[in-house]
């Protein structure tokens, strides 16, 4: 949804960049040497150029084919990362990963994408793996500002940029009803700091199925 934003927005940014602290959490607390990443909606790769270089082996999916084809070259000779562009709410079951990694993607979708999305997770990720997922919840400071998106309770519009905020207990529920086991689940200020001195309200879950 609102493709073209994405697309400009990467072309001006394609520095892949120090990782976010999302994906240190992550690799430092629930990823193994060796074990396979799955990440959905990677944008310029700085996360899943991260977990490459911690020795996971990384798919990275994002629809924006210019900066899927570039990363794709950036990183032609790294063993253990590829890009691919596809949306990452359409994909197709695959061999099982142990790590699905979304971070502020879900709220880029609507809930009925965000549905089959956790659903391809919950059928895609290996016997014990986790689904790790950061986003913007219905806390944030951004909340109700924009133009209301019809028949999408909690998304907006605004600067072009779609948004749609999540509950924390919906999503737990949601996981829970899907098969998951809720391991961590945490809704603060200052988990997505954001030029040092601007924190966005996010939603830190991590399941395991």
């Amino acid at each position: 949804m609102y493709k073209n934003y994405w697309e400009q927005y990467y072309s001006n940014n394609r520095q892949s960049d120090s990782p976010s602290l999302f994906a240190q959490y992550i690799c430092e607390k629930y990823a193994k040497d060796g074990q396979t990443v799955t990440e959905l909606g990677c944008g310029n790769g700085r996360d899943a150029v991260w977990f490459a270089k911690n020795g996971l082996k990384v798919t990275a999916f994002d629809q924006c084919q210019d900066e899927m084809d570039y990363l794709s070259a950036q990183f032609k000779d790294t063993e253990n990362i590829s890009f691919e562009a596809k949306d990452f709410s359409s994909l197709p079951d695959m061999e099982k990963t142990d790590l699905v990694y979304s971070r502020f993607t879900l709220h880029s979708v609507s809930q009925r994408k965000e549905h089959k999305t956790l659903l391809w997770a919950s059928n895609n990720l290996k016997n014990g793996g986790h689904l790790c997922i950061e986003v913007r919840g219905t806390k944030n400071e951004l909340y109700r500002q924009g133009q209301p998106v019809e028949n999408e309770p909690d998304a907006f519009i605004l600067d072009s940029h779609y948004r749609r905020f999540l509950d924390l207990e919906t999503l737990r529920k949601n996981l829970e009803t899907l098969g998951f086991d809720i391991v961590e689940a945490e809704e603060k200020a200052g988990f997505a700091p954001h030029n040092t001195t601007q924190h966005n309200t996010t939603q830190h879950n991590t399941t395991q199925q």
